[in-house]
């Protein structure tokens, strides 16, 4: 089975523990989905400019993913480095090439509709 390079986004303050659950449900002990290429916290230094945050995002963490998975939480919205990542996941550079994107709205935005992109 090929297994996808995911890079998930998210609210890690708020919402950690979605990223953790959904980790958890497609990589155990019987099952291996995909692999991880998230930032998690730690990684980046808070002293880097936004650029060289967005470059070391860009060329460490999303160049070989295949997919972006954005965990949709109350304050989504408001983080400085998502919108980037949602961008960067869909742009079709020489080196980092456009990955699928695939967004999960969490309980606490209350959902409304569910749909899928391909017929019925």
């Amino acid at each position: 089975m090929i297994k996808h390079k995911v890079f998930i986004s998210y609210h890690h303050k708020n919402d950690q523990w979605a990223k953790d659950k959904l980790i958890s449900f497609f990589n155990n002990d019987d099952n291996f989905i995909f692999i991880d290429k998230s930032v998690h916290d730690g990684d980046i230094s808070d002293d880097l400019s936004d650029e060289e945050i967005r470059q070391k995002i860009r060329d460490d963490y999303l160049r070989d993913s295949t997919v972006t998975i954005l965990l949709v939480g109350i304050e989504t919205k408001n983080r400085k480095h998502i919108d980037w990542e949602l961008y960067s996941s869909m742009y079709d550079g020489k080196v980092n090439k456009k990955s699928g994107i695939l967004v999960i709205q969490l309980p606490r935005t209350y959902p409304k509709y569910f749909r899928a992109a391909h017929g019925d």
